[in-house]
């Protein structure tokens, strides 16, 4: 059964991936859609929007499989970063940043400054208190250094291969990876994607130094 959902939702989902990330955008609206709809509305959110933006596709489909919330554990993660003392993450995940961020004591932490979405990068940076700073892609490489990673967001395992932010590729080119202690992928969407990956670019796993 097709539900009606109101007009204007890929733009207002637009906005709302620049500010969350796509990953924790498309659980809150899936969340959203199946309290007044159900999995009817779930599907039809799918159907409305999934070929626009894949990871809300990937997210819904889950959610009709019977997962309810994202795996936030910051765990691996963690154990991934043990020894770096400054990190500089692309990309933007806001409920996985709030579960890791906490955790990062002695670790300086910039965030790079790129989206394919708009975004408000002095607001995103206000929640997290003067913790976080912002590095400029000509700029991110004053972070480098034996104690330094990198840390992206990766959108399902397919493979060989995962998908990233393009920023990715343009921070990870053969004269930058030696800089770095480490190159850490998040796979926050922990599934593979149903249609084509549009806003991210796919990457072999093993150029990282962990896909956790």
């Amino acid at each position: 059964m097709s539900v009606e959902l109101p007009q204007g939702l890929a733009q207002a989902f637009s906005v709302a991936a620049g500010e969350l990330g796509m990953c924790c955008a498309a659980w809150l609206y899936v969340k959203d859609v199946a309290r007044f709809a159900g999995d009817a509305g779930v599907s039809s959110l799918r159907d409305a929007l999934g070929r626009s933006f894949p990871v809300l596709d990937t997210v819904a489909e889950k959610w009709l499989a019977g997962s309810r919330e994202p795996h936030t554990d910051p765990g691996a993660v963690l154990g991934a970063l043990d020894g770096t003392r400054q990190l500089v993450v692309v990309g933007l995940e806001t409920e996985f940043l709030d579960a890791l961020i906490p955790k990062l004591e002695g670790i300086r932490l910039a965030l790079l400054r790129s989206s394919p979405f708009e975004v408000d990068w002095e607001r995103v940076l206000s929640n997290y208190a003067g913790r976080v700073e912002l590095v400029e892609l000509e700029r991110f490489q004053a972070w480098a250094g034996p104690r330094s990673t990198l840390l992206t967001f990766a959108y399902g395992v397919h493979g060989a291969g995962t998908h990233v932010m393009p920023a990715w590729l343009r921070v990870t080119g053969d004269d930058v990876r030696t800089q770095f202690r480490s190159l850490i992928a998040w796979d926050v969407l922990r599934a593979p994607m149903f249609v084509y990956p549009r806003w991210l670019v796919e990457v072999d796993s093993a150029t990282f130094t962990e896909l956790v």
